[in-house]
């Protein structure tokens, strides 16, 4: 069979394809994230592993200290409790004027030798209990092996006479001491010594707010009420009639002004009640 004109017994080349893309770069992209991936998940696990470890290194030097801490606590306690070292030798008193020293650190022996942490407040006032003059007292411990006791003194205000012997009270009516004569430089309450008797309780306000140099001149003193206080002045029998314990420094200043101008030839009664106006008159 005859062939058309131009037509070519050659196959005609083939259309040349389009160049497909390459698959290799993808495939290197991901194996560099996966090995991205996988360093980071080891640095993650390390990280934490990291942490626990200082976590738990942390915890286990929390519990060491804390465990000295006790363990030096517990050493310090037996220390103080057991140990010689620190355990009372010396006794130091301060505050004593009419006391001596020495009886108070003499009642404090039976405490001699003992841990000073078991020489409580409690046990000392327990040995100085029986000194009555003691008001209060405060203690201190200087280690190694003192102790310091601080006191404060009852402040006699007077005496009461009872079958022939005068006991010296203070404002509280505790009994101090004993003697068989009144006592010098203070003055006799002419009441009974009850720290409840509205008569007592004038009395000692009054005493205790007196000057010194007025005090040592009272003889005796007496009072009905809280308001009518009484005393006369040694030597001169003068009797004051001082009423209650109010405005005490204008009195007392008025009292030392008159006692001077009253002298001591007439016994004179002495008003100051009312320190502005001031009476003095004879007695009977």
């Amino acid at each position: 069979m005859d062939r058309p004109e131009g037509f070519s017994s050659q196959k005609p080349s083939p259309t040349k394809s389009r160049r497909q893309p390459s698959v290799a770069p993808r495939t290197q992209t991901t194996k560099r994230e996966q090995k991205a991936a996988t360093a980071a998940r080891v640095r993650a696990e390390k990280q934490e592993l990291n942490s626990f470890t200082h976590a738990s290194r942390l915890r286990k030097r929390r519990w060491a200290l804390s465990l000295g801490s006790v363990g030096a606590l517990l050493g310090g306690v037996v220390l103080l409790t057991l140990s010689p070292a620190l355990s009372l030798q010396t006794v130091v008193i301060e505050g004593a004027e009419r006391l001596e020293p020495g009886d108070i650190a003499e009642a404090l022996n039976p405490l001699q030798g003992e841990p000073l942490a078991r020489v409580s407040t409690e046990r000392v006032g327990a040995a100085l209990a029986p000194i009555t003059l003691i008001q209060a007292f405060e203690t201190r411990i200087v280690p190694p092996g003192t102790l310091v006791v601080t006191i404060s003194e009852r402040k006699p205000i007077g005496a009461v006479s009872s079958n022939s012997t005068y006991t010296v009270v203070d404002a509280a009516g505790v009994e101090l001491w004993d003697t068989p004569a009144p006592p010098s430089g203070l003055p006799l309450i002419l009441v009974a010594a009850d720290a409840e008797s509205p008569s007592f309780i004038s009395i000692s306000r009054v005493l205790l707010a007196l000057p010194e140099e007025l005090l040592t001149q009272v003889e005796g003193v007496t009072a009905t009420t809280l308001d009518d206080v009484r005393f006369t002045i040694r030597g001169a029998s003068h009797e004051v009639v001082w009423g209650s314990s109010d405005r005490v420094r204008e009195k007392a200043r008025v009292l030392t002004a008159a006692l001077r101008a009253a002298g001591s030839d007439t016994s004179k009664i002495i008003d100051v009640t009312t320190p502005d106006s001031l009476v003095i008159r004879s007695k009977g």
